[in-house]
């Protein structure tokens, strides 16, 4: 399918010269990387947005099999059950990417009176799922990624900046338990202006043209309601009818990391 048809669903001589770049050199083809397993995207309407070109993604740079379990609305906690099932199944992925932007609208993301959590208490409750969440799947010898998520001015709980850095700080904390099995993916920045910035628009990539809705070197990457990639915003049924450059970046720079996570030399 072209990317139109999409819906919403240098160094390295300096690293051989000093021997660094050995086991680089000796990498299999990244075609042949992850025959017969699995790699999956859980996540928010984020990853439903981006599930197609993520999958597309994948599926072009490795031998996986992708596939994405995404539901709008959703708290990793509310993830927990579709996690445990799939780790402790007899085909667990071998790569779990994690794609959760802030939502609030659930109840295990309220607090005692059932008001839903904002802020420092929402990222507080996000960081303390998606630990739980990695510990469970490393006990399975699944490796994870965490999509860092997108600027989204839209979402009530207004968290989206302190759930990055809970991210960043949790997969630092993995690194010194055990290296490359919890990686963070800077998928929300390939949407984002200068300092991590909400914007709009961006520039165009080197293919995308006026078809695609690159104007005067810019292009659309979100929608109206400051949340989702859909430059027309999304239907009812999160369908999006026209290209997505937004949901295109956001899913492939998450494919990237995936594809990395699966090569066990990387």
């Amino acid at each position: 399918m072209s990317r139109r048809g999409w819906l919403v669903t240098a160094a390295v001589a300096a690293l051989l010269a000093t021997g660094v770049g050995v086991a680089a050199a000796n990498r299999p083809d990244p075609h042949d990387i992850g025959a017969g397993e699995r790699v999956v995207l859980y996540g928010d309407s984020l990853a439903v947005e981006a599930g197609e070109a993520f999958v597309a993604a994948v599926t072009r740079s490795t031998a996986a099999d992708a596939e994405v379990q995404a539901t709008p609305g959703i708290a990793p906690c509310d993830a927990r059950a579709a996690l445990e099932a799939d780790a402790t199944s007899p085909s667990p992925p071998a790569v779990a990417v994690l794609s959760f932007a802030g939502n609030n609208s659930t109840p295990c993301v309220a607090d005692a009176a059932g008001n839903p959590l904002e802020g420092e208490a929402l990222a507080e409750r996000y960081v303390a799922d998606v630990r739980a969440a990695v510990e469970l799947l490393a006990a399975h010898d699944v490796r994870v990624v965490i999509a860092g998520p997108p600027p989204a001015p839209g979402l009530p709980g207004q968290a989206t900046e302190l759930i990055d850095q809970a991210y960043r700080d949790l997969v630092t904390e993995w690194a010194g338990i055990e290296i490359g099995r919890v990686r963070y993916s800077p998928a929300g920045r390939t949407v984002a202006g200068p300092d991590r910035a909400y914007a709009p628009s961006l520039p165009c990539l080197e293919d995308e043209d006026a078809a695609d809705g690159c104007t005067d070197g810019r292009i659309v990457v979100r929608s109206p309601d400051r949340i989702h990639f859909c430059p027309s915003g999304l239907s009812d049924e999160l369908v999006c009818p026209e290209y997505s450059s937004g949901a295109r970046r956001y899913g492939e720079e998450m494919a990237r990391t995936a594809a990395q996570a699966l090569d066990p030399n990387y």
